[in-house]
């Protein structure tokens, strides 16, 4: 499987429909999850994605888990009685492109079940236009969403180990003067080798800077965050480099 996951908030259907446009294989579409009022154009993610990793994080708190995550080796816990399923969406998904955020907590249950993770793409963005994001949905406080964003990127950054990865930046993709170059980047990290024409045309009709309802000001974070945040943006910025 070939990922795109990354905090939740992040560009994660955005560029899953990119890659969708783009003609990438995300599997079966009668079986996306439908879109609603945050995602009316989707959320390309397949359900049978969704009985294995939502139940390995919110466990038997449901939705209340996202106020304390489970840690990585709850989460390794948990998963000994989906093995066998994992093991079948596995061989289900072998070569597609799969996208769901919650990979960014789940991703060891996957391989430790020896399920082939060809490459990750990990949505980075602002962390401050990701809290007020979740402020918005979710009716929490910033602090809060901060704190999700920072365990979410730290956990898919240290758990993607030897896995080729690369960071595909939702402030670059809306910005008119990187979108181009980042998008093309990014496809082609998922094999979808199109010509400049093509994603030009992608750019075009599916990138628009008004997306960003959560522009961000300039502002302080904690420190921890911050030193995430900065460590990050130079892992993006020189893997243009590599």
């Amino acid at each position: 499987m070939k990922l795109i996951s990354g905090m939740h908030r992040s560009g994660t259907s955005m560029m899953a429909k990119l890659a969708f446009e783009a003609g990438g294989d995300l599997g079966n579409t009668e079986t996306f999850y439908p879109g609603d009022e945050w995602n009316p154009d989707g959320y390309f993610e397949q359900e049978d994605i969704h009985k294995v990793n939502i139940p390995l994080v919110n466990g038997p708190w449901g939705k209340f888990s996202y106020f304390k995550l489970p840690s990585t080796s709850t989460i390794l816990s948990r998963s000994e009685e989906y093995s066998t399923l994992i093991k079948q969406l596995g061989k289900k998904y072998g070569g597609k492109i799969i996208k769901e955020t919650r990979f960014s907590l789940t991703l060891p249950a996957w391989t430790k079940n020896d399920v082939p993770i060809e490459k990750v793409l990990i949505c980075l963005r602002n962390p401050a236009e990701v809290a007020n994001s979740i402020k918005k949905r979710n009716k929490t406080l910033v602090r809060h969403g901060l704190e999700l964003w920072y365990t979410h990127n730290k956990r898919i950054f240290e758990n993607v180990g030897n896995i080729p990865m690369r960071i595909v930046s939702y402030n670059h993709l809306l910005d008119e003067r990187t979108s181009f170059d980042e998008l093309k980047m990014a496809l082609n990290f998922l094999d979808l080798n199109l010509s400049d024409a093509r994603i030009f045309e992608l750019k075009s009709e599916f990138i628009k800077t008004k997306m960003n309802h959560n522009v961000s000001t300039n502002c302080s974070y904690p420190k921890k965050i911050k030193a995430l945040w900065d460590v990050l943006q130079d892992k993006h910025n020189k893997q243009k480099h590599n």
